[in-house]
């Protein structure tokens, strides 16, 4: 009996272990609490085309269903802007597919909340990037004051040891420096199209960083960390498949509000930050949820290049997935700002044109500036550890 007992237990201990390299194990628990907005659900409102599937919250629960051992997920949430965000938490129910049952809807008090283990923010993608997190912005408040009046708020009311606090990076607007014109995604311009991504990849994507580490040193004690949606979405715009569906069945409007494809790709890194396992690689889309087949086609080369790129050996190709320099050199076309990926302390950029004159130099950049080089074909030497060469094109 004591054998039969020891093989039960190796089988169960050899299946708990198949998190290996980003394996899915399943029977993990988010219970979650978001302040958010649009960039998480675009709620279904007056004549735009929302649907369920424009929800990242819906499409958590059709992955998480999915996993080997099924991932049980709760999401209670408040809609709004930050300055709309208050406490106690009053759980609404915007998300047809996930339950909220730890908090009831609309609760006067704090009951259950010491249940959720995850809290999420949602900052907005017009203003508060254009301010320090300290500073105030056009709304009248400061996004460092006000999530951490919120949070302490939590730890006092419904104290959790092993809760996340969350800042949910999305995408950024369209609409504001980068051309287009009626609202219409189909007016953007390749070129409009790369600067939008150079901002979300840029100073966007700086300022997300920026808040989170303001919270983790004015609460040390405190797990609070960025789930880098906006990050795996616009490379994987950049380097994938991804790239060649047309603007207008990815987004709406300029705002930019998602289609029902954008908000699976969002759910896709959401997926990946909340449980730190991929979206199961037997996933099944119901043609109802509406999905490109450009997504549906390319699905697990796109889950594996989001976890490259979120967990750390960032890529710029899906064809380099394999290359063990894991050097990200990114966007490509560039027009000013080229950002360099690099896991060594000590490295050295040359940029030559084809004929190997050398062009621009400098030491541990992760960003140089190519606006002066005119339009044409030229190639990046990295020089670290190893030494790794890539082709870029720069355009006006």
């Amino acid at each position: 009996m004591k054998t039969k007992q020891i093989i039960i237990g190796i089988l169960l201990l050899s299946k708990s272990m198949l998190a290996q390299n980003g394996t899915p194990v399943g029977g993990k628990t988010a219970h979650m609490y978001y302040y958010k907005n649009s960039l998480y659900n675009h709620l279904q409102t007056n004549n735009n085309q929302a649907n369920p599937s424009t929800n990242v919250g819906n499409w958590i629960a059709r992955f998480s269903a999915a996993a080997p051992l099924s991932n049980t997920v709760s999401l209670g949430s408040m809609f709004g802007f930050f300055t709309q965000w208050v406490t106690p938490s009053q759980a609404n129910q915007f998300h047809s597919e996930l339950t909220t049952t730890l908090i009831a809807k609309w609760t006067p008090s704090w009951t259950g909340a010491q249940n959720i283990n995850h809290v999420g923010f949602v900052p907005d993608n017009f203003d508060g990037y254009n301010f320090n997190p300290s500073v105030n912005t056009n709304m009248g408040m400061a996004y460092e004051t006000r999530l951490l009046t919120m949070i302490d708020a939590w730890e006092t009311n419904a104290p959790n040891p092993n809760r996340k606090y969350v800042v949910y990076a999305g995408w950024p607007q369209m609409n504001n420096g980068f051309g287009g014109s009626g609202g219409n995604p189909a007016t953007i311009t390749p070129a409009q199209l790369i600067n939008w991504r150079n901002l979300g990849l840029g100073s966007y994507q700086a300022w997300m960083e920026l808040l989170v580490a303001k919270l983790k040193t004015a609460r040390p004690n405190l797990d609070i960390r960025l789930h880098n949606i906006n990050k795996a979405l616009l490379m994987t715009h950049a380097n994938t498949a991804v790239g060649t569906i047309p603007l207008t069945t990815l987004f709406e409007d300029l705002a930019p509000h998602g289609r029902s494809t954008w908000y699976c790709l969002a759910a896709i890194a959401e997926y990946i930050e909340l449980f730190n396992e991929k979206p199961s690689s037997t996933f099944t889309f119901n043609p109802v949820w509406n999905v490109d087949a450009t997504v549906i086609n390319n699905y697990q080369q796109i889950v594996d290049y989001m976890w490259t790129v979120l967990r750390g050996n960032t890529i710029t190709s899906i064809n380099e997935m394999n290359d063990e320099k894991n050097i990200s050199i990114f966007p490509n076309p560039v027009t000013d700002k080229l950002f360099i990926g690099a896991l060594d302390n000590d490295f050295e950029i040359e940029i030559t044109n084809l004929l190997g004159q050398t062009l621009l130099t400098d030491r541990n950049t992760k960003v140089m500036d190519v606006s002066e080089l005119k339009a044409g074909t030229y190639l990046v030497h990295y020089k670290g550890k190893f030494v790794h060469t890539k082709k870029i094109v720069v355009t006006d």
